[in-house]
């Protein structure tokens, strides 16, 4: 497995700017960071404001997001996530940084395991470089007073029956899942699950509701605190980037 790990940034933007803040990042951001050593993919997606309505569960913390990105990053990680930062202080010193953003979550998150769905050709490990319409992300704490044997019999529910049956929902190409790396911005052990999609999130969110139990009996183990689970679109270059322009004052 070439990726060791993923950086996400779930992102808010500030004054309305969303035009400005997308083309920023896909014009100028994201392909300053491709062109560096151990940078092996990155995109970004928007949960436009019919699928922030249709969020299964978000965290107070987490609920004036409205962007997600994910870059996947390969061997040497110190590195990598130097080079990464750097990059980042040098877009700042050089004015082309979009300041009118908040990450309310970001860093790094080591890869745990891949999955592909039965009907989708390539091996998991390849799922993010497929085409995509969109992304099904949970975010998850470790709750409070949880046990290591409740984790780890949590942890082997996800692996054997949650994400698999997850993998038989509409549109659902494969699974990703991580946790924090041991840094200063998230707690150990908080776990992100990545679905890609290759049909309309909105269909899935539809299958979602028929056929999987709610977030609140998916914790029931009490093993792990839900801070998120939703929906984004993928967002062609070619796009208008209005989604937000009616709620503009």
């Amino acid at each position: 497995m070439k990726v060791k790990a993923g950086f996400f940034s779930f992102t808010e933007v500030l004054d309305h700017r969303h035009r400005e803040y997308n083309e920023w990042h896909l014009f100028d951001h994201l392909p300053e960071n491709l062109k560096l050593d151990g940078l092996q993919w990155g995109q970004r997606w928007v949960a436009t404001p019919s699928l922030l309505d249709r969020r299964l569960f978000v965290d107070d913390s987490l609920r004036a997001t409205q962007y997600v990105t994910l870059y996947l990053l390969t061997d040497p990680l110190p590195r990598v996530l130097d080079d990464f930062y750097a990059l980042g202080r040098t877009l700042h010193e050089q004015g082309r940084f979009f300041d009118a953003r908040r990450s309310h979550l970001s860093g790094p998150f080591a890869v745990v395991k891949t999955y592909a769905a039965s009907r989708v050709p390539v091996d998991a490990d390849a799922i993010p470089y497929r085409p995509n319409r969109g992304l099904f992300v949970t975010v998850q704490d470790v709750a409070e007073g949880a046990a290591e044997g409740a984790l780890d019999e949590a942890r082997r529910w996800y692996d054997e029956v949650h994400i698999p049956e997850l993998l038989d929902l509409r549109g659902v190409a494969g699974c990703w899942s991580f946790e924090a790396m041991p840094t200063k911005r998230n707690p150990q052990v908080r776990t992100i699950r990545a679905y890609w999609l290759d049909d309309d999130p909105g269909a899935f969110i539809d299958d979602w509701l028929a056929h999987v139990p709610s977030m609140d009996t998916i914790d029931s183990s009490k093993a792990y605190r839900t801070l998120f689970a939703g929906t984004y679109e993928s967002i062609p270059w070619d796009s208008r980037f209005d989604w937000f322009d009616r709620s503009a004052p």
